[in-house]
């Protein structure tokens, strides 16, 4: 029986997954054939044919709805990075020689070699699992029903909040050789700064020098290009619903805001801790989502009958927010 195939950004990824799939198809035949209908116990009845297309469509439906921060930047600025990988690494590089200026034309100047540092980010994967018994396989196939859904709801939810939480957290867990994997609000090169107000409930104008004195962050670093910034969901709903001031008639805080010069954007996210503000120049010299793999699915093997179906959805991706010799990013953070 032909079943749906998963197209994803790496070729031999997609070999591999659609493999599993087709394994898994043929193991249930073979099953089916020794056993057919002359079970006590158990059930060897194949996925149905288009489970994997629903299933696949399903997390992109989710991954949109859930990864307001993590989908911004790996939608500009994702990296195709090879899986068997564990730690990658991007290079700095000091300023050497200096300008020499004569009529003569010959040169004065010193010389000097320029200091080159390598630095890590770990790639891990993320991964969670979901089972259904042979009974309710049966039960559902046997009453014309789809498959039950909270089981593979509940690990697609887990994982893409992981990958959302790494890339605004990281993982202090995760260390590679000394190297941790740091997300935007504790990468140590960031620039921060402490706000002096409640978002939900401040004005117009102190909204704007918020922001403002988070884009200066940057500024500071010699980073001078627009920044998307992300706050927290409620207090970017509250900005949307609330006037600017008597200055600017039928215009709400959040209009004037995406007007301020150097914002490119603005992104709210349920993941970002309420009163913070996070400005990132998304240039992929700065920052990188490092994609190891999408988010996918795999089936594990069922050698009896009586054996659970079981399967992992599984994703790779990091953060990587690179810096230069003297330790200026392009990330900004503003926090009580």
């Amino acid at each position: 029986m032909p079943i749906s195939k998963i197209m994803m950004p790496n070729a031999a990824q997609t070999a591999a997954m659609n493999a599993l799939r087709d394994k898994h198809e043929s193991e249930h035949e073979a099953m089916q054939f020794m056993y057919g209908n002359k079970l006590a116990i158990g059930n060897a009845s194949p996925l149905p044919r288009d489970v994997w297309g629903i299933w696949d469509a399903e997390s992109v439906e989710l991954q949109r709805s859930t990864l307001a921060v993590f989908n911004d930047l790996a939608s500009s600025v994702a990296t195709p990075t090879p899986i068997g990988k564990l730690m990658h690494f991007f290079r700095t590089t000091s300023d050497s020689g200096s300008a020499n200026i004569s009529l003569d034309g010959r040169g004065k100047a010193k010389t000097d070699q320029p200091l080159m540092e390598y630095h890590g980010t770990p790639l891990p994967i993320i991964d969670s699992e979901f089972s259904y018994g042979w009974r309710q396989m049966m039960a559902s196939q046997t009453e014309g029903e789809s498959l039950e859904m909270d089981g593979r709801m509940n690990a697609m939810r887990r994982v893409a909040e992981k990958l959302e939480d790494i890339a605004i957290n990281g993982d202090s867990d995760i260390v590679v050789t000394g190297n941790q994997l740091y997300g935007l609000r504790t990468n140590p090169n960031r620039a921060t700064r402490t706000t002096g107000v409640t978002m939900n409930g401040a004005t117009g104008a102190q909204w704007n020098d918020e922001v403002v004195a988070t884009l200066k962050l940057l500024h500071g670093m010699n980073v001078k290009r627009p920044a998307t910034i992300y706050v927290n969901w409620d207090d970017w709903f509250y900005a949307s619903n609330t006037d600017f001031s008597t200055q600017y008639p039928n215009k709400t805080i959040a209009q004037r805001i995406q007007e301020i010069g150097g914002v490119a954007s603005v992104v709210p996210s349920d993941s970002v801790p309420a009163s913070e503000i996070i400005a990132v120049v998304k240039d992929r010299q700065l920052i990188q989502v490092l994609n190891g793999m999408p988010m996918s699915y795999r089936p594990k093997t069922r050698n009896n009958p009586e054996d659970d179906y079981v399967f992992s959805v599984m994703a790779s991706a990091a953060l990587e927010i690179r810096f230069d010799a003297d330790g200026n990013s392009g990330v900004a953070h503003s926090a009580p």
